[in-house]
């Protein structure tokens, strides 16, 4: 094709030839007509070249408009999304503070209340408690990380339990439920049940609980029941058949295909109100799902429903089944924890009150700081074996205290071991707190066994052997010092032991009220007056463990160091107090009564 440039060339020939008459003017006029139908073909194509150009511009700039605001409508988007997702965390994270913070309260006093001297049926209340609670405490997890659920991300735990108490617990807690509504609950498995098997029992506990609530729930009269068949069993694993079966208001064949949904209650047309959310038999699906179990339903209006839950589970080792039951005995704590001195941050009473009661129980002395200032004042003076925190403070995180700790190479506690106790316990904040160099991050509640078992892997290690005069004296030694120094100096005389024990009876009641009066109102100069006198008294008498917190005290007043701790030692005192005025009182009887 011939460019502007060539025809330009060919015109300039032509004229040349023209001027010089080289040509005649006929064959150039052929010559410039076809010259000038070559120039309109190249106009034509040029114009519209450029006009297909101008069109390309248009929507290439049209696209790369349209592109950006995408661009700029995907970036606002991912924006919100993460405003969501961090709204949604937060949310989850506070929800599960006030949800688990009055529940570890629950699960800590019915710990202690256990501990007391109970009558059965008082120790089956407190035990269908404690299931309840627990399971409760499964419902809120599953609430709060329904997502993790559905990505797959929930855990499963696989270890032995007794079969006797899983279905005891379970028969525990629904009976009341039945009985109220007159409604009778049967329980049947074969005679060659395995005692023990290994698994996740929270999780089937669960399982078997919300599909029993809801027979419950849904049955007016009748019964409901719970089968349990053994369908083969191999040496290391059973296969089960659990069918749960009442004679409740039933369901149309149309809606047992939405049953499992979430949210979903099939009963919303019928004249009796229903409570619930519409999440149980969803959860249920979603950890058999998980447990590689299966489940069925079959029912028919007006004659009921049956549930039939298919799952295999392992059969425990003999020597798993040994080492369940040695966990499950008493809590033994080794003799070398008693000389180590922990710190505990917390502000919520209840959890203070849980606390204090198992660290005396296991003969532990234990700090207390319910904020992160007298954590300062605590931490900077006082080398701690072991520090538990909790993480929302009134003043402040409790994580961003240890992590500045941590990174003070002169703080005395830097590498202190840090167990994190939190009601907010999420993924995000536990891997915040290993990036820390946090020991143990445990979620509230818990039971005092897996405390005992973190416990062990920070203090379980060798200790030297401290002399006996020391404050790591063993609680015999100290039982034989009781009163040894009113014996020492009194001898035989029955009489002046039994006057310096009245005095002191008498002295005891004036100066705590005096110390607490004081104490209330900040007078310290008072408050030390009344304990440096009533330590002498309580030296002659020979009362060792009142002695030793009585000492702590004087000193610290004294030398007005510690002085954030007196408040804690007064309490110490007079629970102290109270145990070795009843010993006194019963050595002094003794020494009254006539030897036959």
């Amino acid at each position: 094709m011939n460019t502007i440039q060539d025809l330009v060339g060919i015109l300039e020939e032509r004229v040349f030839c023209l001027v010089k008459g080289e040509k005649d003017t006929d064959e150039l006029r052929g010559d410039f007509k076809l010259l000038r139908k070559q120039i309109r073909n190249l106009e034509f194509k040029l114009n519209r070249t450029v006009t297909d150009k101008d069109i390309t511009t248009k929507v290439l700039k049209n696209t790369i408009t349209k592109l950006e605001l995408k661009s700029q409508n995907l970036e606002k988007q991912k924006l919100l999304t993460e405003e969501q997702a961090r709204f949604k965390e937060e949310l989850f994270t506070n929800v599960s503070h006030e949800l688990r913070t009055p529940l570890h309260g629950i699960m800590g006093m019915s710990h202690l209340l256990e501990n007391t001297t109970l009558n059965q049926v008082q120790r089956n209340y407190v035990e269908i408690t404690k299931s309840s609670a627990n399971n409760l405490l499964v419902i809120i997890n599953d609430i709060l990380s329904l997502s993790q659920i559905n990505a797959g991300k929930a855990r499963l735990l696989n270890k032995p339990f007794c079969t006797e108490t899983f279905f005891r617990d379970l028969t525990g807690v629904l009976e009341f439920k039945a009985k109220k509504k007159d409604l009778s609950l049967i329980f049947v498995k074969s005679p060659a049940f395995p005692a023990f098997l290994c698994g996740d029992r929270t999780r089937l506990y669960q399982i078997l609980l919300n599909l029993l609530n809801n027979a419950v729930k849904f049955t007016h009269h009748g019964h409901v029941s719970l089968n349990i068949f053994i369908l083969n069993r191999t040496e290391t694993s059973v296969d089960l058949q659990f069918d749960i079966t009442d004679t409740g208001i039933g369901m149309e064949r149309d809606k047992l295909a939405s049953v499992f949904e979430s949210f979903t209650q099939v009963h919303q047309n019928t004249s009796h109100i229903y409570e619930g959310a519409g999440l149980g038999l969803n959860i249920v699906k979603k950890l058999l799902n998980l447990m590689e179990g299966t489940i069925r339903v079959d029912s028919q209006p007006g004659q009921g429903t049956t549930f039939s839950v298919n799952l295999t589970l392992e059969l425990p080792t003999d020597e798993a089944v040994k080492q369940y039951i040695s966990a499950g005995t008493d809590l033994i704590i080794p003799p070398h924890w008693k000389y180590k001195r922990m710190l505990m941050i917390e502000d919520n009473p209840a959890n203070l009150v849980y606390a204090k009661s198992i660290f005396e129980s296991w003969g532990i002395e234990l700090d207390i700081a319910e904020n992160l200032a007298q954590t300062a004042a605590k931490t900077t003076t006082i080398k701690y074996d072991c520090i538990l925190s909790d993480v929302k403070l009134p003043d402040g995180s409790g994580l961003e205290y240890i992590a500045g700790m941590r990174a003070q190479e002169s703080a005395l506690n830097q590498n202190t071991p840090v167990i994190v106790l939190t009601a907010s316990a999420n993924e995000k904040e536990a891997d915040y707190s290993r990036s820390i160099n946090v020991q143990s991050y445990i979620g509230k509640p818990f039971p005092p066994e897996l405390l005992v078992s973190e416990l062990k892997k920070i203090l379980d290690r060798p200790v030297k052997k401290r002399p006996k005069s020391s404050a790591a004296e063993t609680e015999e030694e100290e039982e034989g010092r009781y009163f040894a120094k009113l014996n020492k100096n009194f001898k035989n005389r029955n009489d002046l032991k039994v006057e310096m024990m009245d005095i002191f009876l008498q002295q005891i009641p004036l100066a705590v009220e005096k110390m607490a009066e004081s104490l209330d109102a900040g007078d310290m100069e008072t408050f030390h007056y009344e304990a440096h006198r009533i330590k002498s008294t309580i030296n002659i008498i020979g009362l060792p463990r009142l002695q030793k917190i009585i000492a702590r005290i004087d000193e610290y007043c004294y030398k007005k160091i510690h002085t954030e701790q007196i408040p804690d030692l007064f309490q110490r005192f007079l629970k102290q107090t109270d145990t070795d005025v009843q010993r006194t009182v019963k050595e002094r009887e003794k020494l009254l009564t006539p030897m036959n």
